[in-house]
């Protein structure tokens, strides 16, 4: 009794320190989502200030249009991508070194192009209100239209990083599943260990988990998927199979997805 106390408590550490890891994980790349999420929205102001001014020059033949203003706005939005590409690049990295199943250098990869990007946005907005106030109308139209396409790539790598950043929460889920046994007949519970154990086969790669003989009735950190949970009979019973797809809905208080089997005997 002794030895199992032991093990099921080394059970319970292991669940709680890969519970903790895991949430570590998940929280980088929400940090991650986030950071990008704060590039694309600056960079939208900025092309939204780029417009103002390219109609009250262009449209309007101001020709003492407010430069200054979009000068200021355009460097502070310019120096906060600057500092979020910096997270994106540190957070991403910080959730690979939870998951090794999480490459970094897409993400990594586009966060940096943004930040390089951004130091464009800003000299060629220096050059476009020189142009303005020489009121040089075919140079400033063609700087505009630089301006305009390299905030574009800043919002687009950002949505990608978003697209990216959320495909490797799913990666980075793992759930923790409980076999339950009720009588096909009577729907009372029957105790788990009436039968000789239980796998779990991944839909997706054919993978398969065992429970074990000290946690007969669980599965530990299973990748996010759609499962099969099979019984291994007895002598004369068994339980019927389930498909289950794992997801965070299914989660109870306590941490654990509950799988229910029909016990059947003869």
């Amino acid at each position: 009794m002794k030895k199992i106390t032991q093990v099921l408590s080394v059970f319970l550490l292991l669940f709680i320190t890969n519970t903790n890891a895991q949430q570590s994980v998940l929280d980088d790349l929400d940090e991650t989502f986030d950071s990008a999420d704060v590039i694309r929205i600056e960079a939208k102001r900025v092309k939204a200030a780029l417009k103002v001014l390219t109609v009250d020059y262009l449209v309007n033949n101001n020709v003492n249009a407010d430069v200054a203003t979009y000068l200021q706005l355009t460097d502070v939005s310019m120096e906060v991508v600057e500092e979020f590409s910096d997270e994106v690049i540190y957070y991403i990295g910080q959730a690979a070194q939870g998951n090794s199943n999480i490459d970094p250098a897409s993400i990594q990869n586009k966060a940096s192009a943004i930040e390089g990007n951004e130091d464009f946005v800003r000299n060629k907005s220096a050059l476009l209100a020189t142009a303005i106030q020489q009121n040089n109308r075919g140079t400033a139209r063609q700087l505009i239209r630089e301006i305009r396409t390299l905030l574009n790539t800043q919002i687009r790598l950002a949505k990608e990083i978003k697209t990216e950043a959320t495909a490797f929460k799913a990666i980075a889920t793992v759930y923790n599943v409980r076999i339950e046994l009720v009588d096909e007949q009577s729907g009372a519970s029957v105790p788990a260990g009436t039968l000789p154990g239980y796998a779990a086969t991944n839909q997706d790669t054919g993978e398969i988990f065992y429970t074990d003989y000290y946690n007969i009735d669980s599965f530990a950190n299973l990748p996010a998927g759609t499962y099969r949970f099979d019984a291994y009979d007895g002598y004369f019973d068994g339980a019927s199979s389930a498909i289950v797809t794992l997801d965070p809905s299914l989660v109870g208080p306590n941490g654990v997805v509950v799988v229910t089997l029909s016990y059947w005997s003869e």
